[in-house]
């Protein structure tokens, strides 16, 4: 009896055993195990669970309804996936034919603005509303569209690739997004994409075709931040986070195509060195950036002839100033470097305490020192229109990043770019007032005449050559006739002229802060305010400060070492009286 109870109870611990060694495994490789579960429960229940509704006209009572529903939808979910269609006639664009916006509850809302002529005022507020995040792939474009074609705004759109880039995936279209996050394939036949959408009735599967783009890009979105905020099995998901919005906050309605380059690195170690954990090369999605794996920071120290620490330097400079003999080497270790001469200035409050700190070879951000690139927090397309006692013997706004957070912090200073565009009336990379030289259409034509004529003339129909004679003599109003001399002349003709609208963005924006907006100061603080906001970074330099330029203006100032002029332009006139 009591060997059977002992064989028993073994085998009732052996089964107890059994079970938390299958728990274990289940918990240690959940992500594994769950996610392609996740993925086919994505496909699978994003179409069954669709309701779609085509709207026709402003007055169709379904209008009403599904404006609401959205509406509430949003009231705990504020993201709506969103596209739209157009057909192009003669090689031009039409206006906007549909409008597809979809909920995380499978609502898609199909708006065939090519019928309504206008956009209701329900559906206005909704575009419009900032708090609602307007999901896809390249939906600023789709925004600017439905601006130019029915003067609607649409507020916080977020291309889904900026999501990819910063949850280390590479950035595709949102075809090859589906198939990849959520195992489901899109329908992306171009005889679709091309269809007909002003049609009377649309066909089944142009509905179909235009519901889904709408509806997986709500979950992509959902799918790319649980990637970029993984949970635990009890927690809620983090795509309805709060906090995770402050993360992408900077890019939205921020275009990725422009000013932007999708060659970059992955944010993890491995990934970077184009590995996978398993140690196999693998293909890089995108092009390595150029990291400097070195120490940045030598940390060598300079002394006045007191032996006061005035900074710290690297090695170069300190060798330097050893090769010209201003200075002599006083240790080792740390390598110090004691000048003989009276520098013009000495480290004083603040602003010299923090040029005096040792500084760490790591990502302000993340702390990664495995590599790492300088960042220029106010971007040198503007600091190199600053007066010298702006940007001479400064390294402040200099700091390094690994990599991933380079390349984050690039996407993110485009919005302030953008914004600075339109406060400044400074084009930038794509408006028309960015182009220092334009093609004259005039000229342009009256040289491809001219050469035109001038070595082919034998080989152009008759009706052509008389159309391109014309041409030239219009131009040349002085000549009766046309004659080699003057088709030499037309081949010759320069059709790239400069153009008058022509505005180089930094500078244009440094003026404008230096006459109307507070002072440089002021342009300083914004992009250092943006960086903190947008980078949250947690291991900056200590002292490092949004005003330290205003500061230091301040401490040459009160030592007369800085003019009133440099002050004005600082805009710290009212503030500061030079010595």
């Amino acid at each position: 009896m009591s060997q059977e109870s002992g064989v028993a109870s073994t085998r009732k611990w052996a089964i107890v055993a059994a079970g938390l060694g299958l728990v274990y495994v289940l918990v240690r490789h959940r992500q594994k195990l769950l996610g392609p579960l996740r993925r086919v429960w994505s496909s699978n229940c994003l179409l069954p669970q669709r309701h779609i509704e085509v709207i026709n006209s402003v007055q169709d009572p379904a209008t009403r309804w599904v404006l609401n529903e959205l509406k509430t939808h949003c009231e705990t979910f504020k993201v709506l996936g969103f596209d739209c269609e157009w057909i192009t006639v003669g090689g031009s664009r039409r206006p906007v034919a549909l409008l597809q916006l979809s909920s995380h509850r499978g609502l898609c809302a199909l708006f065939r603005l090519c019928h309504m002529k206008q956009i209701p005022k329900d559906l206005r507020e909704l575009l419009e509303d900032d708090a609602v995040i307007k999901v896809g792939v390249a939906p600023q474009e789709d925004a600017m569209k439905l601006s130019h074609d029915y003067g609607v705004g649409v507020a916080s759109t977020l291309d889904l690739r900026f999501l990819c880039v910063m949850a280390n995936h590479k950035p595709e279209g949102l075809g090859k997004l589906s198939q990849t996050h959520l195992s489901y394939k899109l329908d992306k036949h171009w005889r679709l994409a091309c269809s007909n959408w002003e049609a009377k009735q649309l066909e089944p599967k142009q509905l179909d075709y235009a519901a889904n783009d709408a509806l997986v890009a709500v979950a992509i979105y959902q799918k790319l931040c649980r990637d970029l905020q993984p949970r635990h099995f009890w927690q809620r998901c983090p795509e309805d986070d709060k906090n995770l919005r402050t993360t992408f906050e900077a890019f939205l309605d921020v275009d990725l195509t422009k000013g932007f380059s999708l060659s970059g690195v992955t944010r993890s170690k491995g990934l970077a060195q184009g590995k996978g954990k398993n140690g196999l090369q693998r293909k890089q999605p995108y092009r390595q950036m150029a990291t400097r794996s070195k120490d940045f920071y030598d940390n060598c120290l300079l002394q006045a002839p007191d032996g006061e620490l005035l900074c710290t330097i690297d090695r170069r400079k300190a060798s330097w100033y050893l090769s010209q003999n201003l200075g002599t080497q006083i240790s080792e270790e740390p390598f110090t470097v004691r000048l003989n001469f009276e520098p013009a200035g000495r480290a004083v409050g603040d602003v010299g305490r923090y040029y005096q700190t040792i500084k760490e070879n790591q990502c302000v951000v993340c702390g990664d020192r495995d590599a790492y690139i300088r960042k220029n927090v106010v971007p040198r397309e503007y600091r190199k229109h600053f007066p010298m006692v702006m940007k001479s013997h400064t390294s402040h706004d200099v700091l390094l990043l690994c990599p991933a957070c380079h390349q984050l912090s690039n996407i993110s200073d485009l919005r302030v770019r953008n914004k600075l565009a339109v406060q400044c009336e400074a084009p930038f990379k794509h408006g028309g007032g960015s182009i220092k030289y334009r093609d004259d259409p005039e000229l342009r034509r009256v040289q491809t005449a001219g050469k035109a004529l001038l070595h082919h003339g034998a080989k152009i129909p008759a009706a052509k050559v008389a159309e391109m004679q014309k041409t030239l003599l219009e131009y040349y109003i002085d000549q009766t006739e046309v004659t080699e001399d003057l088709l030499r002349q037309a081949a010759s003709v320069k059709y790239r002229v400069e153009n008058a609208d022509y505005c180089q963005h930094g500078e244009r924006v440094v003026q404008q802060y230096r006459e109307y907006f507070g002072g440089l100061v002021e342009l300083e603080r914004l992009w250092r305010e943006h960086f903190l906001h947008t980078m949250q970074p947690r291991f900056l330099p200590e002292l490092w400060n949004v005003n330290h330029n205003a500061d230091r203006l301040e401490v040459r100032a009160s030592e007369g070492r800085v003019d009133e002029a440099d002050l004005l332009v600082a805009g710290l006139d009212a503030k500061v009286k030079v010595m």
